[in-house]
């Protein structure tokens, strides 16, 4: 089971009854959003109850979607995946199961990552997804391997994938997870896993 089909799982159990579950969720690409200067791919925005959530993917989609369409359903394939992420983050966001839902102000961007850099010190990194400015930034300690990595960074857009999904779930025991950017803050709060995006909106 990926780790949207678990947050899925959560979020049924958590809005259950509530009537949130037959609301639409409308998601279109928006090209002209600010959006995590890790993150890269085509932003996708998904709005619920006054709420607007992002997902940063290289397999966008638009569609209208009922909440619903989530529960049960085995998000096999990364567009479907990324939908998913996109309806979490915005049902979550309303109902305040996860905050940081949107990119930050370019102001913050340089102390988010000085923050980063301090909280991974001296550890190995290993990437899930293609981010140049972490590549770039931890470039003397990225790790080939998940095996061989003291932290994970996971990003939306690695996280749809097979070999993403693949690697965050097998991951070895006493490495960190850490989902990284507004991408993946809802699956983080649902699916209980460490979540970084100090400054998001």
């Amino acid at each position: 089971m990926n780790l949207f089909v678990r947050a899925a799982d959560t979020l049924r159990t958590r809005i259950e009854g509530t009537g949130a579950e037959d609301g639409a969720i409308e998601i279109v690409r928006n090209h002209d959003a600010l959006i995590c200067p890790y993150e890269r791919g085509v932003p996708l925005e998904a709005g619920y109850g006054g709420r607007i959530a992002q997902f940063v993917t290289g397999a966008p989609i638009e569609a209208r979607v009922k909440v619903s369409m989530l529960f049960g359903a085995p998000l096999a394939g990364e567009r479907e995946r990324s939908a998913a992420g996109a309806v979490i983050n915005a049902v979550t966001g309303f109902f305040g199961f996860a905050r940081n839902l949107r990119g930050c102000t370019i102001e913050d961007r340089p102390p988010c990552l000085r923050q980063l850099t301090a909280k991974t010190a001296g550890r190995t990194v290993r990437l899930v997804g293609a981010s140049p400015l972490l590549e770039h930034a931890f470039a003397d300690r990225l790790a080939d391997r998940a095996g061989d990595a003291g932290v994970m960074i996971v990003l939306g857009q690695g996280l749809v994938t097979d070999a993403g999904l693949d690697e965050v779930e097998h991951a070895k025991p006493g490495s960190e997870i850490l989902l990284v950017g507004p991408s993946t803050g809802g699956t983080a709060a649902l699916v209980d896993l460490p979540h970084w995006c100090p400054y998001g909106r």
